[in-house]
C-alpha cells in the first residue's frame, strides 16, 4: 500500500498537487462555460432561446475539461510543486531524504488517478455527451443543410437524415427509394425515427409513389433497410466515438478523406494520456531545473504560454494531417516527442 500512496510527506505534496488541479479545472471550466455562453448569444432566436444556450455552455463543461485536462495537469503541477517550494516544504521534503525523482513521482499519483478516471469517462458517457449537446445545439439553431446531414446507401434505397442526438433517435428522414434501373420510384419523409427493441421505427411518415402516382401518410412504419450499428458508427463524426468504436470503424473504412480524420482521432486519443503525463513531467522540470529559481508567477505564465502554443502547434499540424502529404499518426506524435525533449532537457539541466 505505501508503494501506491506514498509516506506521510510523499502523500502531502499529492494532496496540494490534486487540490491545486481541481482548482485550476474549476476555473478553467467557469471561463470556458462563461465564453461559449457568450459567444452563443450571437445565434440566439425563437428556436435558440437563452435558456438553450445556458444548458449548452452546461453540458459544454465535462467536454472542455476532457480536452484541456492535460494543460489543467501541467499548470495543476505548477502551481502545486511551485506552492510548495515557495513555502519552503520541497527543501524540506529533500532534507528528509526526498529525491527529485520521488517528489515528481508523489505529484503524478494523484494525476494518474484522474488519467484513469478520465480515460473511462472517454471510453463510455463523454462521446453520447458531446454527441447529444451538439446535435441538440444544431437541431435548435436550424443550422444543418442537406450538406451537413448524413447519408448513407442501402440495398435499394438512398437515405438520408438531418441529425441525431443519440445511436436511437434521429430527427428529419428522407428515404429516396431506387428501381431496378437505380431511378428514383418513391420518395418517403419521417418526422423522426426511433430505435424500439432492435427495430427503427419512422414517425409520422409523408411518401410520394411516382409509379403508382399516389400520396400516402401514416404515424408509423417499420424502416427495412435502418442504419446498422456500423453504419451510424461509420456515419458520426470520429469525436462522437471512443478508442475501440475508432479502432473498429477504420477497419472497414475505405474512403481515404474518412480514413484520415479517423486515424487523426484515434492516434489523438490513444495519445492523449500519455502526452498529459509528459505535461506533468514538463511542468516539474519547471520546478527542478532551470528555471527552479523563478517565483511561482513567473512559471505559472510561462506553463500558460507553452500550454497554449503547444495547442496552436497541435492544431495546426492536425489540420495538416488532413489536407496534406503529413500521416495523423506523425501529426500526433511530433508534438508528443517535442514535449518529451524538452522536459528531458530541462531535467537534465537541474544540476547545473
Amino acid at each position: 500500500m505505501k508503494y501506491l500512496t506514498g509516506d506521510l510527506i510523499e502523500r502531502n505534496i499529492s494532496k496540494r498537487v490534486f487540490l491545486s488541479i481541481c482548482i485550476v479545472g474549476l476555473s478553467v471550466a467557469l471561463l470556458d462555460s462563461l465564453f461559449t455562453f457568450l459567444s452563443q448569444l450571437s445565434d440566439l432566436s425563437d428556436s435558440y432561446t437563452v435558456r438553450d444556450i445556458f444548458f449548452y455552455s452546461l453540458n459544454s463543461v465535462p467536454i472542455s475539461v476532457y480536452e484541456y485536462l492535460s494543460f489543467i495537469s501541467l499548470l495543476g503541477v505548477l502551481v502545486g510543486l511551485g506552492s510548495l517550494k515557495e513555502e519552503g516544504e520541497i527543501m524540506a521534503s529533500k532534507a528528509l531524504g526526498k529525491s527529485d525523482v520521488l517528489i515528481f513521482i508523489a505529484s503524478l499519483r494523484p494525476t494518474l488517478v484522474i488519467i484513469l478516471l478520465a480515460l473511462v469517462f472517454q471510453e463510455t458517457a463523454l462521446p453520447s455527451i458531446s454527441q447529444k449537446n451538439e446535435e441538440t445545439r444544431l437541431i435548435k439553431q436550424n443550422n444543418i443543410s442537406y450538406d451537413d446531414g448524413y447519408w448513407y446507401l442501402s440495398e435499394s434505397s438512398i437515405n438520408f437524415f438531418k441529425s441525431t442526438s443519440d445511436r436511437e433517435n434521429i430527427e428529419e428522414v428522407t428515404i429516396y427509394e431506387l428501381g431496378d434501373k437505380k431511378n428514383i420510384e418513391k420518395i418517403i419523409s419521417a418526422k423522426s425515427a426511433n430505435l424500439i427493441n432492435g427495430e427503427w421505427i419512422l414517425v409520422d411518415l409523408f411518401s410520394r409513389d411516382f409509379v403508382d402516382s399516389e400520396i400516402n401518410e401514416s404515424k408509423s412504419k417499420i424502416w427495412k433497410e435502418s442504419p446498422s450499428d456500423k453504419d451510424m458508427k461509420r456515419l458520426l463524426s470520429p469525436k462522437y466515438l471512443s478508442i475501440l468504436e475508432l479502432r473498429s470503424v477504420l477497419k472497414e473504412e475505405k474512403l481515404e478523406f474518412k480514413l484520415n480524420s479517423l486515424e487523426l482521432e484515434f492516434w489523438r486519443k490513444v495519445f492523449y494520456p500519455i502526452t498529459t503525463i509528459l505535461l506533468i513531467f514538463l511542468g516539474a522540470s519547471f520546478i527542478f531545473g532551470r528555471v527552479r529559481d523563478d517565483t511561482l508567477g513567473k512559471r505559472l505564465l510561462l506553463g500558460v504560454l507553452l500550454a497554449f502554443s503547444l495547442n496552436l502547434v497541435q492544431s495546426l499540424l492536425q489540420s495538416m494531417a488532413v489536407v496534406s502529404f503529413l500521416t495523423p499518426f506523425n501529426a500526433v506524435l511530433l508534438p508528443f516527442l517535442g514535449i518529451f525533449l524538452i522536459s528531458l532537457y530541462l531535467w537534465k539541466s537541474r544540476a547545473t
